[in-house]
């Protein structure tokens, strides 16, 4: 018998729901006392169930010290299982009580900032006027906060920029479009009515950058090195699109984003892009999924949402 199917061999006969719920609990607080305290059961319960899991799958699962206890590597891909376990035991209890009461389901979603504008609110219309039933719950956030509601299933689908594949074994991606960069300032800003523009003309703005740990930096920071340019000293940090839509539209600023986010304000004339090429391929937006986690109805339904609204997306012009 291979290891893997040995594993699997435990998992479904020897390890009970129980165990997992303890272990995830324990997993939470980094401490057996706060677990037990947390469970309403006594700490040596607490241990005995580790040790029995520990046991069980012939790895230990946690490293004890001084300050309570951390995953090791294959307790972590167990902690994993146990989320999402349990994340989908929640969603079928869901439904299957919303089928038994006439009640209304949910589908959990995230989403990413480049979806939010255009693409999503497309799909969810798509989704309302194609007899969706299930209750929409968006939440966004950070790569790493919307890939691991993935992979504990707190979040069943997530729409944006797709993920480094080699990365993230784990997820299933379907691309949707390629979504461009692009320059912008506010209409206002000297810049939008210079008839010749440079990339030496940026040098005395005040810039809008992403933060220093957002693959949305790579870009500008490649547009910078490639035109001899320094980090601008003068700029703000952050993601947030309304705060960004105001800087640049009340002081000499620059900033670069996906053409999905800026469209509308361009089009109405609160923003201007500029003639300059950011040199730096347009980025994969798609729909991500757990691959080990069986999609809902629901969460099929709004894929081919997605699908058809990204085909009624109007694209920027190279």
């Amino acid at each position: 018998m291979t290891a893997s199917r040995s594993i699997e061999r435990i998992l479904t006969s020897q390890v009970k729901l129980r165990q997992l719920l303890v272990l995830e609990v324990v997993a939470e607080y980094g401490a057996v006392s706060r677990a037990a305290e947390h469970l309403h059961i006594s700490q040596p319960a607490v241990s005995k169930t580790i040790r029995e899991l520990e046991d069980a799958l012939g790895e230990p699962l946690f490293e004890r010290g001084a300050k309570g206890v951390t995953p090791t590597p294959f307790g972590s891909h167990v902690i994993r299982y146990a989320k999402s376990m349990h994340a989908e035991l929640r969603r079928t209890a869901e439904e299957l009580a919303a089928l038994r009461e006439g009640g209304v389901r949910q589908l959990s979603m995230g989403s990413y900032m480049v979806a939010l504008p255009s693409l999503l609110p497309r799909a969810l219309s798509i989704y309302l006027d194609t007899g969706g039933t299930a209750r929409v719950s968006v939440v966004t956030g950070s790569k790493e906060d919307l890939l691991r509601g993935l992979r504990d299933g707190s979040v069943e689908v997530v729409v944006g920029r797709m993920a480094e594949p080699a990365s993230h074994g784990d997820i299933r991606q379907i691309p949707l479009y390629f979504e461009p960069i692009v320059i912008v300032a506010g209409a206002h800003n000297k810049l939008a009515r210079q008839p010749e523009l440079a990339a030496k003309d940026l040098a005395q703005q005040e810039w809008i950058l992403p933060p220093p740990d957002s693959v949305a930096r790579t870009p500008i920071l490649m547009f910078l090195a490639r035109e001899g340019l320094a980090l601008p000293s003068r700029a703000v940090e952050t993601l947030a699109y309304p705060l960004i839509r105001s800087l640049l539209m009340q002081r000499n600023m620059v900033g670069v984003l996906p053409w999905q986010i800026v469209q509308a304000d361009i089009e109405q004339g609160h923003l201007v892009r500029l003639p300059l090429d950011i040199g730096y391929p347009a980025l994969p937006v798609g729909i991500i999924t757990n691959a080990q986690a069986e999609l809902s109805p629901a969460g099929r339904h709004m894929i081919e949402c997605l699908r058809q609204a990204a085909g009624q997306l109007q694209y920027a012009t190279t």
